[in-house]
């Protein structure tokens, strides 16, 4: 019996529509839209969300999560004074057990961009640290990072709003991404030729 298989979407305002101005204009949906008529969405991402308010309980056969700029915001002063070890570590563990709850899906992580405002070099450097966190997090769960601070790099005024939110270009970046990173064989689950993700569908 044929088996629709399920996109789990996890983490914060990256991947939402709300501030695309489009609906349906989001990362998730947008990136969604590529995977065909056998895919189901379970779409989990909501505004400000952090580390602790990503649900550890779904399952999914591909699960993408951006998360880690609210924490980063809220716990701004500590980790500047303190550094990142406790952000590192509660990564790490959130990536640990969404692998372990989807030992066989293509998980997909996303890294932080830089709002659209001037960093200090310390908080420059701290973001770099983060994100350095991310990606190291992402091999130990055999996960694929989807390089959203690199590609916003200089084009912030066209995929930022409000300061730190995507825009309907910025989310089409990141579901660019998306599809990018589910065509690289990592992790215990990738696409096979029949998994095509059709990238005319994204928009912009």
């Amino acid at each position: 019996m044929h088996r629709t298989k399920t996109y789990l979407a996890l983490g914060d305002s990256m991947s939402i529509d709300d501030y695309t101005g489009v609906r349906g204009g989001g990362a998730v949906n947008q990136f969604f839209r590529t995977l065909g008529k056998d895919w189901s969405l379970d779409d989990r991402t909501c505004d400000g969300c952090r580390m602790a308010d990503v649900p550890r309980n779904r399952r999914g056969d591909l699960v993408t999560l951006t998360i880690g700029g609210n924490d980063l915001l809220w716990n701004r002063q500590r980790y500047l004074q303190e550094g990142l070890d406790e952000f590192q570590r509660e990564h790490a563990a959130l990536l640990a057990e969404i692998r372990q709850m989807n030992p066989g899906a293509t998980l997909i992580v996303g890294d932080v961009y830089e709002p659209d405002a001037p960093l200090s070099d310390v908080e420059r450097r701290g973001l770099s640290a983060a994100n350095a966190a991310i990606h190291a997090n992402c091999a130990q769960a055999q996960a694929v990072v989807a390089p959203i601070h690199d590609t916003f790099q200089r084009h912030s005024h066209r995929y930022l709003c409000l300061g730190i939110e995507p825009t309907l270009a910025g989310a089409t970046a990141i579901a660019r991404l998306f599809a990018q990173a589910y065509q690289r064989p990592i992790g215990p689950g990738h696409p096979t030729d029949r998994d095509h993700v059709d990238r005319s569908s994204l928009s912009c």
